[in-house]
């Protein structure tokens, strides 16, 4: 049992957030609950969400939220591969492309170009066969 920080309650040490500094003992586990972590994230996200969306870009794709909004503006608010004006991405958004080897940041795509690659595992040689695939039952 571990007594929250912030909500002061006694809880079952699993509703507590393990720490993962480096070097530090892997048991170790956060002084605030769970439950208290995602409401001052929600609360964080919710007051400046501008701050959360940098913050995931940052963290999953290395860019700022000014070169995303640079980049939308460069391929003139459109898919980088079937040119649709509409994202359909989570919350209305484009999705980042990048590599999955090197993480290097391609162009925005919409929500559907972006299943495609990842269903194929960017590999131009699936996508032509199902070009073929495509052409040969399209009569």
């Amino acid at each position: 049992m571990k007594q929250c920080r912030t909500c002061h309650v006694k809880k079952d040490i699993d509703q507590f957030y393990l720490c993962k500094r480096k070097g530090g003992n892997p048991e170790a586990r956060h002084t605030e609950c769970k439950q208290c972590a995602k409401d001052r994230v929600k609360l964080a996200n919710a007051t400046n969400p501008d701050r959360a969306r940098n913050s995931h870009l940052l963290r999953n794709y290395g860019i700022t939220l000014d070169t995303f909004n640079g980049m939308v503006s460069t391929q003139n608010s459109r898919c980088a591969c079937c040119g649709t004006a509409e994202p359909r991405g989570k919350h209305d958004q484009w999705c980042v492309d990048h590599d999955h080897v090197t993480n290097k940041v391609r162009e925005l795509l919409c929500k559907d170009c972006n299943i495609v690659l990842g269903i194929v595992s960017d590999s131009p040689t699936h996508l032509k066969q199902l070009i073929q695939y495509i052409a040969k039952h399209n009569d």
